[in-house]
């Protein structure tokens, strides 16, 4: 038999077919389970003998322990494809000499599809099955299931053999479905097929010789007529004519000789020129590989069933072989891939069974933790498919796959769960939230825990904060998990919300939350529970961790005021600035509120909470954007009543009502007044910013508040060097009766017929107190001057209506004091009467420098600067 070696790979030996029968026979007998020895040492001596001259003829060195022949060489081989046919059989057949022959053919499944050209070349370990032929495919993986199926391979050096199949396995559909890696960005050199043309092929094959004669082909030079170049090879074409009569029979038979052997060289010739062009991706320029559908179900049995028999020993590729499982399952070979037809015994159901099965398997040995604890590329698609893997497979539902992660935290908890909470956020939102109810009612108890024990995570003092994004997928969790239709009958669903909204509390310190995350969060709850008390749970949390904060018990993140802020005014009805896609939310944000008015009212009066904002965020505008939001929810507020009464100013403002008086003013009247026109300055500023129909403060409340702006102008020239709080009272008063004047004009537009006569009487009675105050120094009457020249031009700003009639009267005042108006007044003087408003004005543009001005002032005066800006 050694004898044939020389003559195993000559593809035109005629005693090739001879070789192949002749092992197929040795091939026949070993898989019988009578070739077995018996216990007579000379038998297994020599079938020993035997095994030692077979692995000659395969090119295996028994001394070097490896292949001498290339691999592509032993793919054409009569051996190797006689002794490939029968393995499966022998393997299956006879255990005993499948034992012997293990190491042997472990190593020649793995040299067989090597691409390497040499022998002697080091080996290749990132290869697929393409090289190898349909067949001889079907026969490979065959064998390579048996092997997993029934013969032991933990032990050296089988089990690296072993491994290193899987690892051909694996490429095999990693190839099937192509996906760029990382390091693949670079441009590369593309190889594309050349130009052949398909005419021509087809031509060839429909070659009858009975009708052709071939004349004789010239072999002398490339450029001899006859050659056709096709990329690097020459290819004999013959010339042909067309015979132009009957020939004698010896000399057809000649001609059809010639004609199909010059055909079949010229097949064979484009056979390797298609061989040498590969398909190649146009982006990573790897190899682009297709396979068949029993190729592809094959290589799924044997990674199942590598996985079942030795999981340890999968361990180390299980995420790869499970996210190559999902890319074929997500990528359709078929039009029907698509669709909910079941096609049977195709590769996608193979796909889907494998991928289920495994991980049902494997659901005893923390491989929920391990896999969500994994970053996965394109999640999304990945964790779809596990979804959709698991949706019919009672063993391992979509929702008890969640349960078995919540029992994998409960017994080890990671050191961060960001990327958990990353990969669960993307699997549940494909879970539906119809079914699987009894499942549903089993995770309400476990979330429960997980949530108490994220909490305290949090909390300790060397706990990790969570990021934004972390929050971000709990709440998309726990979003989906109040859409559960039977959510509100499970054991203990107030529990879980109240573990929940302590938890996200805690995580607003120190990561901002997106407006639309908390709202839907809070919509979901609202509607997931029945009693109208437990609804507001995560509603009422938040709200009141911001009461919280403005008290300076607790520190959010800087965003997190506003964002809070935005979400109480949102469910008010109100505008915000926030871009929202959807507008169907329901928080009950602003019932939430309403037990802490009064704190946000003394937030607003206080002096030093914007230093301290500053302080804690270093951020100059938070401060004053977070006292005109809750000044808006205060405003909103107090204009719900339909009344045309003072009732709700009662309530709220009630010193409103009773100014004081400039003859019977207490020690610290002129303090408490400033107070309050600062407080009245928000509140108007935050019923401008609010909609039209927002009017805390009656207009016929406009005496009230002229006399309290008389009562501050007149106390200035005696007040004003006590303290530096009483220096900022012109700021203020001046501040206060732009406001005003915006604020009724407003309602002179939209609701109130009597506001612009109340608004003329406003200034009737505050245009003698700033006369008065001219009157006392030139210091005095330049800043008074200063500050009504501010006040016209904010008006003239503003397209106020006022102006134009109540300018004539105005102007005088500028020269009450001087016999000419100072330069740096005259200069800003011209300005307002030279350069009119062309455009419509911008109030909200206008709002937000005077809310800019008071914070400043506020923060200024909070630092006892001995100066403020104007």
């Amino acid at each position: 038999m050694c004898l044939l070696f020389n003559r195993v790979v000559d593809m035109e030996n005629p005693e090739r077919h001879t070789v192949y029968l002749v092992v197929s026979l040795f091939v026949t007998f070993l898989s019988n389970k009578n070739s077995t020895p018996t216990d007579e040492k000379a038998n297994a001596k020599k079938q020993s003998l035997v095994f030692r001259h077979f692995n000659t003829l395969l090119g295996y060195s028994s001394t070097e322990k490896c292949f001498t022949i290339p691999p592509a060489r032993l793919r054409k081989a009569a051996v190797c494809n006689a002794f490939i046919s029968g393995l499966p059989e022998i393997l299956d057949m006879n255990l005993h000499t499948g034992n012997q022959l293990l190491p042997t053919v472990a190593q020649l499944l793995i040299h067989l599809p090597s691409p390497q050209k040499l022998a002697s070349d080091q080996n290749v370990t990132n290869y697929s099955l393409a090289l190898l032929t349909q067949h001889t495919r079907h026969l490979w993986l065959q064998s390579l299931i048996l092997i997993l199926y029934k013969y032991r391979f933990d032990q050296l050096p089988v089990s690296e053999y072993i491994v290193r199949l899987i690892g051909i396995v694996v490429k095999t559909l990693q190839n099937q479905v192509h996906e760029c890696s990382d390091a693949a960005d670079q441009s590369a050199e593309i190889d594309t097929w050349d130009e052949i043309e398909d005419d021509d092929v087809a031509r060839a094959e429909l070659i009858r010789p009975e009708s052709l004669t071939v004349t004789t082909i010239q072999e002398a030079t490339p450029a001899a007529e006859g050659m056709v170049h096709i990329g690097a090879v020459c290819v004999m074409q013959p010339t042909i004519v067309e015979p132009e009569g009957l020939a004698p029979e010896p000399l057809i038979a000649r001609k059809r000789s010639t004609a199909v052997q010059e055909v079949r060289r010229k097949k064979s010739a484009i056979e390797v020129v298609k061989k040498s062009c590969t398909l190649r991706c146009g982006h990573c320029n790897e190899a682009i590989e297709m396979f068949d559908e029993e190729t592809i179900s094959l290589c799924l049995i044997a990674l199942e069933t590598f996985l079942h028999r030795e999981p340890s020993m999968a361990a180390p590729i299980l995420f790869k072989i499970l996210y190559t499982v999902t890319r074929l399952i997500d990528t359709p070979m078929y039009p029907w891939h698509s669709t909910e037809m079941f096609v049977p015994a195709n590769s996608r159901s193979v796909a889907k069974q494998m991928l289920r099965v495994s991980l049902h398997h494997l659901s005893t040995s923390a491989i929920c933790l391990q896999l969500f604890d994994t970053k996965i590329p394109r999640p999304d698609a990945f964790w779809s498919v596990v979804a959709l893997s698991l949706a019919d497979f009672p063993e391992l539902s979509p929702v008890y796959f969640i349960q078995i992660l919540m029992e994998d935290l409960e017994e080890s908890w990671p050191g961060s769960v960001k990327l958990i909470m990353k990969n669960l956020a993307f699997y549940i939102v494909e879970i539906p939230t119809d079914m699987y109810n009894n499942p549903w009612k089993d995770l309400v108890g476990h979330l429960e825990t997980f949530f108490k024990r994220y909490h305290s995570a949090i909390s300790a003092d060397n706990g990790i904060t969570p990021t934004r994004a972390e929050i971000e997928n709990v709440i998309i969790v726990m979003t989906h998990v109040f859409k559960v239709q039977t959510f509100s009958s499970s054991k203990s669903p107030v529990t879980l919300v109240e573990a929940f909204a302590r938890w996200l509390s805690e995580s607003l310190h120190s990561a901002d939350v997106s407006l639309e995350s908390l709202l839907g969060v809070c919509t979901a709850c609202n509607r997931a529970l029945i009693r109208e008390r437990d609804k507001q749970c995560i509603t009422r949390a938040l709200v009141t961790e911001l009461m919280q904060a403005i008290k300076f018990k607790v520190k959010l993140h800087e965003s997190n005021y506003v964002t809070i802020a935005n979400m109480i005014l949102q469910d008010a009805g109100e505008d915000i600035e926030v871009p929202l896609l959807d507008d169907q939310f329901n928080t009950a944000a602003s019932e939430a509120i309403r037990p802490f008015l009064f704190e946000v009212l003394d937030f607003i009066a206080d002096l030093h909470v914007i230093a301290k904002l500053k302080k804690e965020s270093n951020s100059d505008a938070l401060g004053g954007d977070l006292k005109v939001k809750l000044a808006e929810a205060i405003a909103v507020e107090m204009s719900r009543s339909n009344a045309r009464d003072c009732r709700t100013v009662i309530r709220f403002i009630p010193w409103l009502m009773s100014p004081p008086s400039v003859t019977q003013a207490a020690p610290s009247a002129f303090a408490d007044s400033v107070t309050n026109v600062r407080v009245l300055s928000w509140l108007l500023l935050g019923a401008l910013h609010a909609n039209h129909s927002c009017l805390p403060v009656p207009i016929e409340c406009s005496q009230h508040m002229a006399d309290y702006i008389h009562f501050v102008l007149a106390g200035f020239a005696d007040q004003s060097k006590q303290s530096v709080v009483h220096m900022s009272a012109l700021f203020h008063a001046f501040h206060l009766c732009q406001l005003w004047t915006v604020y009724c004009e407003r309602a002179a537009t939209y609701s109130s017929t009597t506001a612009f006569a109340h608004l003329v009487d406003f200034w009737a009675r505050v245009t003698p107190a700033i006369l008065q105050l001219l009157s006392h120094s030139k210091v005095l009457a330049d800043m008074v001057n200063l500050h009504f020249l501010n006040t016209i031009q904010a008006l003239q700003q503003v397209n106020s209506a006022l102006l134009c009639q109540l300018y004539s009267m105005w102007a005088p005042i500028l020269t009450a004091y001087h016999s000419q108006i100072p330069n740096q007044l005259r200069m800003k003087l011209d300005s307002c009467q030279n350069q009119p408003s062309l455009e419509a004005p911008l109030v909200t543009e206008w709002l937000k420098k005077v809310r800019y001005k008071i914070s400043q002032v506020e923060l200024q005066t909070s630092a006892a600067s001995p100066y403020y800006t104007v």
